[in-house]
């Protein structure tokens, strides 16, 4: 080969290692700059959404009420998955039962209503024993999706008498 031929292969080489030297160059920089890991953001919705805005001792309180509950709440939570494995074994099954299938989604729907019941009420009693500012707090972060709530102070819907 002769030099003439030698030069473009030269020039390609000595910018395919520029290129490469410049990427391990930013990608040191990078790793060295952000010595803090990245913060996972995890979306949450409901009681947890609300923990997480609650002060730690307050956190602590509400979690130990949910935990009381476990015994009340664990037959709940067994009924509604064996209605949902109904469900899912009749939706399966070559031929379509309906009534069964009707049955255990109402048995399904049951439980979760009843596991919802013992939820809302345990909150009732944590939230009487909050300040009108931790309760607002609860508010804002139970019913932060724009649920027709307006921002600022706490406002009850006027109830229409029908």
């Amino acid at each position: 080969m002769s030099a003439q031929s030698l030069k473009p292969w030269l020039l390609v080489s000595v910018l395919l290692n520029v290129f490469l030297i410049g990427g391990l160059a930013g990608g040191l920089y990078h790793w060295i700059a952000s010595t803090q890991p990245a913060e996972v953001v995890v979306n949450q919705h409901g009681l947890r959404q609300a923990m997480v805005k609650l002060s730690p001792e307050r956190r602590r309180e509400l979690r130990q009420l949910l935990r009381h509950n476990t015994a009340d709440s664990q037959p709940l939570i067994m009924a509604g998955r064996a209605a949902r494995l109904g469900v899912i074994k009749q939706m399966e099954a070559p031929t379509l039962d309906r009534g069964a299938l009707t049955t255990e989604l109402a048995q399904a729907r049951e439980a979760d209503m009843a596991l919802r019941a013992l939820v809302d009420s345990t909150l009732a009693q944590f939230a009487s024993t909050l300040a009108q500012d931790e309760r607002q707090k609860l508010v804002e972060a139970l019913y932060q999706r724009g649920q027709g709530r307006p921002k600022g102070k706490l406002n009850a819907p006027a109830m229409e008498s029908k």
